[in-house]
């Protein structure tokens, strides 16, 4: 058994990549204990994977199980043809999209970014009753909007983690501020 604090905290891609390998080389009977705050370090490396909050064991599976269960619905990226037209009525493209994302796909969705023809959207979690059958099915029905590409991507395990780092920052927050009304 091997246990590994940040192997490749401040180490250069090279060397970083180099240690991977040896520790994936490793037989199949050998474990491998690895602490990292390197979601890119934990997914390549790790089949089983825990995260813990303020000390407390928060989750503990593989990767893909992590992201599936604890992350927070997917991300739609669209991208409109330069030349599409604008509908009738609408001020934009942007507006014209909106409409359609919040009507069509889910009244939880939220803009993240808009960048000249590239918008990307967060969609609620799956729990939430949105299927990918019926994004897919929209997006198909509704590229006479102009939308020229679009892909829906799953979180990250970084997106993962910076959710539970925020919650515990907010509960170190209100820890603090109890504290501070208990001396008042």
């Amino acid at each position: 058994m091997l246990f590994l604090d940040e192997p490749s905290a401040a180490v250069d891609a090279g060397a970083k990549r180099h240690l991977w390998k040896v520790i994936k080389s490793r037989e199949p009977d050998q474990t491998v204990v690895l602490t990292t705050h390197s979601m890119e370090e934990a997914g390549a490396l790790s089949s089983r994977m825990a995260i813990q909050v303020t000390g407390q064991l928060r989750c503990l599976g593989t990767p893909m199980h992590i992201k599936h269960k604890y992350g927070t619905g997917y991300q739609l990226e669209l991208v409109i043809a330069p030349q599409a037209s604008v509908g009738d009525g609408f001020a934009s493209k942007q507006e014209e999209l909106e409409s359609f994302v919040q009507g069509h796909l889910s009244p939880l969705a939220q803009l993240l970014e808009s960048h000249a023809e590239r918008h990307l959207y967060q969609l609620p979690p799956r729990s939430e009753g949105l299927k990918l059958g019926k994004v897919l099915q929209a997006v198909e029905a509704h590229k006479s909007l102009g939308i020229s590409e679009y892909s829906i991507s799953q979180p990250s395990l970084e997106q993962v983690f910076l959710r539970f780092a925020k919650e515990q920052y907010e509960a170190n927050r209100a820890a603090e501020a109890d504290a501070e009304n208990e001396h008042q």
